[in-house]
């Protein structure tokens, strides 16, 4: 019998639920994760004891949705979600149960899961409770919901967007039957918030395995998820392998998928995403820029990580994934030399202040702005004035009376 390795806290808090005549397993994804040789980032458990009865064999916990027979034990700084066997009722809004009903059968408990490979629950001294056959799918990377896939969508849409995310994540096949019900079911999607669905996109556009990742348009959900966003992605034959290039992180994913957006409509998606301001912004400028030819020459490129900071380097590795034959090759050695020389490119960089510029008589207001603009523009196409005795005497030369541009 494979065995899973596991914490000596689950194990403990196994070990103490069975001594007080309890069932207790390891659950879900910790399982799935555990038989394909990846590290479970959490342990869920599942027991035939109520929540109540829970709490009172650990010190440390506390309530995390305890209406649905969810609560935390805390070990070593580590929380531990324990959840009662339960059935749930109709789901009336595809998110959440009408009502939840504890149960001490495990079969009905694991019966209420999204997918066969998440639905297999495990005990060191038992092995494996798979009643659906998961470990089988997980063998043959195949994805298949639990009884009838319909319905496990109908309970739950955004299970929708979670098969083809484990699928590109996993480089697993959705089966046939879970896929007709898949796209059969699409028109749901629109029930669930746009911050889970961000959030399910997102997780999907940084996987691994493009290859499954057209399961999203050919269903139909991404239509259904935003209209224009389906288009754009279509009209890009090149997405999956420009993905495929780039890091594994969120801003280079949206900015790739969101490439042939303008920016008054890319603005208005991430908005309607509740995307925050910065990622926004980030996300933004790396589309913008990743089309536009970037500074071969120091004085233009400190220019432009004075407004863009980080965000050039990020621009850079997009336009060796978009534009193979544009000169990233020779702005990414000047951006380098550049931050390796320890240039100024900031105001706060400046060896002098707005202060410095008052205590050497410039009026405060407007013209200590226009100073230290102009002094920061001279640094950035001569790096070593950023000294407080050249800088001041600059200032001296330019004059208080001076308007500058």
């Amino acid at each position: 019998m494979k065995k899973i390795a596991l914490p000596k806290d689950v194990s403990y808090i196994l070990q103490t639920l069975n001594q007080h005549g309890f069932e207790a397993y390891i659950v879900g994804g910790c399982v799935r994760d555990s038989l394909l040789g990846i590290a479970p980032k959490d342990w869920d458990i599942t027991t035939s004891a109520k929540p109540e009865e829970t709490k009172k064999l650990f010190t440390h916990t506390f309530d995390t949705g305890i209406q649905h027979g969810t609560i935390t034990v805390v070990r070593n700084h580590e929380n531990y979600e324990i959840t009662t066997y339960r059935i749930e009722g109709e789901y009336e809004d595809c998110r959440r149960p009408d009502y939840v009903e504890f149960t001490s059968d495990l079969k009905e408990d694991l019966l209420r899961r999204d997918f066969t490979m998440n639905a297999i629950a495990y005990h060191p001294e038992e092995g494996f409770q798979d009643p659906f056959s998961g470990q089988m799918d997980i063998q043959n990377k195949t994805i298949r919901g639990v009884g009838e896939p319909a319905k496990r969508f109908q309970e739950d849409a955004l299970r929708m967007l979670r098969c083809i995310r484990f699928g590109v994540q996993l480089g697993f096949v959705v089966e046939p039957e879970t896929k007709v019900a898949l796209s059969e079911n699409v028109a749901l999607i629109q029930k669930i918030s746009v911050e889970r669905i961000k959030d399910e996109l997102e997780k999907t556009w940084i996987s691994t395995h493009m290859e499954s990742l057209p399961l999203l348009w050919e269903s139909g959900l991404l239509e259904q998820v935003d209209g224009y966003l389906c288009q754009k992605v279509l009209e890009n034959p090149n997405l999956l392998e420009q993905l495929q290039k780039a890091p594994k992180h969120p801003h280079f994913r949206w900015a790739l998928v969101l490439q042939n957006y303008d920016q008054k409509a890319l603005k208005s998606i991430c908005k309607g995403l509740k995307f925050d301001n910065d990622g926004t912004k980030v996300i933004s400028t790396m589309a913008l820029l990743s089309q536009q030819d970037l500074p071969t020459k120091p004085y233009e490129m400190r220019q432009l990580l004075s407004k863009y900071g980080d965000i050039v380097d990020k621009i850079i590795t997009l336009q060796e994934i978009l534009r193979p034959e544009s000169t990233f090759s020779t702005s990414r050695t000047v951006y380098e030399t550049i931050l390796a020389d320890g240039d100024c490119l900031t105001l706060k960089q400046l060896e002098v202040d707005g202060q410095a510029l008052m205590d050497m008589g410039i009026p405060k207001g407007k013209q200590i702005g226009q100073m230290l603009n102009h002094l920061l523009d001279l640094v950035h196409q001569n790096p070593e004035w950023n000294t407080k005795e050249q800088l001041e005497q600059i200032v001296t030369a330019v004059g208080e009376d001076i308007i500058l541009p």
